[in-house]
């Protein structure tokens, strides 16, 4: 089978491409940057360099494809301008010239994310049916993703997914607070504990193909995530464990955190420079629970999550020391 991925140079999409090459598929991707790129083409990928709002030669790449898998997107940026740009702008073109150049589709994959909908209401799990809420421009800029991919249900056969947090091997925002645990110090962002759905790459990889694959899922949502939710606690004791460590927790007040994030984005801005920890990653932290329910894709897609927290944990940081990650 034919395949483009796009983003298939970023964290998912490069475990993505891998799996599919050992399903024995022709993979190409589109992506703005060069990492993993020299690994890709290692496997047999063919690799294009562009951004997908301009400079993208689409035909020789779309007109025999068979599935797209459409991961590429903005996650850190300099203002928010960027993220309806790269996720938003970015989705709204692509599709059209898939819709255009696709003679041979067999599935539209958009790999949007939990934050389009918003975190958990009331305490609640988030599923399929729950109102758009995003809290973020980040989240909002892929909720209008999410619409512009559905815009085209009546001309391609779409799919979409929503990963919750995401870790495993190449991830650098779980790295970084796994260097903090291993320093023996876990921040907790609030006073209250907070919960999260969490997925290692593995298992989200799985989900997606899954996805792409399933005749059922052809205009469906699915959520993807641990089948039940972690509280931040939980997790650091994951890592700790992992790292041989006890680190000392410490609360961090929501104000303080909106000063730490007020503070970064000024700088960022400053210094002409993407900043993850800015006011909306922010806006986000301080949510009581970011957990969703998996039971449709479970029902629909027959996915499971296969790799547990202190598994995933032990071996995502193990392949951080194996790659110089650690020192």
């Amino acid at each position: 089978m034919k395949v483009l991925v796009t983003g298939g140079t970023g964290f998912i999409g490069s475990h993505l491409v891998e799996r599919l090459r050992r399903k024995g598929h022709e993979v190409r991707c589109v992506a703005k940057d060069r990492l993993n790129v020299q690994a890709l083409e290692s496997i047999g990928c063919s690799v294009v360099l562009a951004d997908l709002n301009n400079g993208v030669s689409w035909e020789p790449l779309l007109n025999d494809v068979e599935y797209v898998y459409h991961l590429a997107g903005v996650t850190r940026c300099r203002s928010p301008h960027e993220y309806y740009e790269g996720n938003f702008q970015a989705t709204k073109h692509f599709v059209d010239v898939c819709s255009t150049l696709c003679s041979s589709l067999k599935r539209f994959v958009y790999v949007s994310s939990l934050t389009a909908v918003g975190p958990s209401l009331n305490g609640s799990p988030v599923d399929e049916s729950t109102p758009y809420h995003p809290v973020s421009h980040y989240g909002k800029s892929k909720m209008l993703a999410e619409g512009e991919v559905l815009r085209v249900a009546d001309r391609l056969p779409v799919t979409i997914v929503r990963p919750s947090a995401v870790y495993g091997p190449r991830e650098r925002d779980m790295y970084d607070y796994m260097r903090l645990i291993k320093k023996r110090i876990q921040p907790l962002i609030g006073l209250k504990s907070k919960f999260m759905s969490l997925i290692h790459s593995d298992d989200l990889v799985d989900g997606i193909i899954r996805a792409g694959e399933k005749e059922a899922a052809v205009g469906n949502t699915y959520l993807l995530g641990s089948e039940r939710g972690y509280s931040v606690r939980d997790i650091g004791r994951a890592i700790a464990s992992a790292v041989h460590t006890h680190p000392l927790c410490i609360g961090l007040p929501h104000c303080l955190v909106y000063t730490i994030g007020g503070i970064a984005t000024v700088v960022g801005k400053i210094t002409d420079q993407q900043v993850f920890f800015n006011i909306e990653k922010v806006r986000e932290s301080v949510q009581p629970a970011w957990t969703c329910s998996v039971e449709k894709a479970k029902a629909e897609l027959g996915f499971r999550q296969k790799v547990g927290l202190i598994e995933g944990m032990q071996s995502t940081y193990a392949w951080y020391c194996a790659n110089g990650w650690m020192e």
